[in-house]
């Protein structure tokens, strides 16, 4: 009886050193979670799964775009939109239910650190579990995440969402690129 228990013990014991590990290893997150899509190096795939290398930086380094990145991650993405000329017009799953506030925070520093652009918010602040916390209160549809990104494109480009330039992902727009560009 002893055993099956030392047995068990052990297994959560394992299970969870590998938890904590993961939480600390903004990689591995990217690995589980995103690399299938967006590919290892963050390039997406064009048409089908949008990149990721270059807007990271940028968005993190506004109010508004680092609370998008973090509703993306937390609650998933739909709705049309155009980056470097490519469309795009499928559905990002969302990780609330997968991913602690501190994974979150931990897989977003991953991805501002590891493609930053000293010109596009390279100085942002890290992503912490208390940011990413507020922003799941907010409770969003993957819908409701892209209206926030027809926001932050009029912030960006200082006019309406829409309206003929293209960013991060504005819906038809036929502009210089995202906002990684």
């Amino acid at each position: 009886m002893k055993r099956g228990w030392m047995r068990f013990l052990l297994a959560l014991g394992t299970f969870y050193v590998g938890g904590a590990a993961l939480a600390a290893d903004g990689q591995a997150l990217y690995q589980t979670y995103c690399a299938a899509c967006h590919q290892a190096g963050g390039q997406g795939v064009p048409g089908t799964y949008p990149f990721l290398d270059g807007p990271i930086g940028r968005l993190s380094s506004l109010p508004e775009g680092r609370e998008f990145l973090a509703a993306t991650v937390l609650f998933g993405l739909k709705g049309p939109m155009v980056q470097r000329g490519v469309a795009y017009d499928g559905a990002m799953p969302g990780f609330a239910g997968a991913l602690s506030d501190e994974e979150v925070a931990t897989l977003l520093n991953w991805l501002k650190a590891q493609w930053k652009n000293p010109a596009l918010g390279a100085g942002a602040p890290d992503y912490t579990p208390q940011e990413v916390e507020k922003v799941r209160k907010l409770a969003l549809t993957p819908e409701g995440v892209f209206q926030k990104l027809q926001a932050l494109e009029a912030i960006l480009h200082g006019k309406a969402p829409g309206g003929g330039r293209e960013g991060c992902g504005s819906p038809g727009g036929r502009g210089r690129g995202g906002p990684g560009r």
